[in-house]
């Protein structure tokens, strides 16, 4: 019988996103679902005043209807209210849309040194895949 953990996992590798981690202790998921399962997803991995924003996700079908803007609003919302000052995320491909989303590009080394706990830190230290990546920051309260 497929869980609900199973089907975020199919969601996001068919959208090219690698789940691995989101099962660790502190990461919170956001996930919204119709009859056929997943629509859109959205993960937070917690490390002190920071946090790393991923596996934020839209099912083909529902891309262009704001689903990912107010998704991803929603999450920097909880995650201020739960006294969160700076999102990071990495993002190779998308970073027209963090733009829009009020996010800034940053040097990779700064976004790692601010996120030491964030399991998807971690295995891309591990594995030395951090260099490929491109890092974007917001500002959730007034640096």
């Amino acid at each position: 019988m497929r869980t609900a953990a199973d089907d975020l996992a199919a969601f996001l590798h068919a959208q090219g996103l690698d789940p691995d981690g989101l099962d660790q202790p502190g990461t919170l998921l956001w996930t919204i679902r119709d009859a056929a399962g997943p629509t859109a997803s959205a993960a937070l991995e917690p490390s002190g005043r920071a946090a790393l924003l991923r596996s934020v996700a839209v099912r083909p079908d529902r891309r262009g209807t704001g689903t990912a803007r107010r998704l991803v609003e929603d999450v920097l919302a909880e995650a201020a209210a739960g006294g969160v000052h700076r999102v990071y995320l990495f993002s190779t491909d998308a970073g027209a849309f963090w733009q829009r989303m009020g996010f800034r590009e940053v040097p990779v080394p700064e976004a790692a040194a601010a996120l030491p706990d964030a399991p998807q830190v971690r295995r891309y230290l591990a594995d030395g895949s951090l260099a490929d990546e491109v890092a974007w920051c917001r500002d959730l309260v007034a640096p």
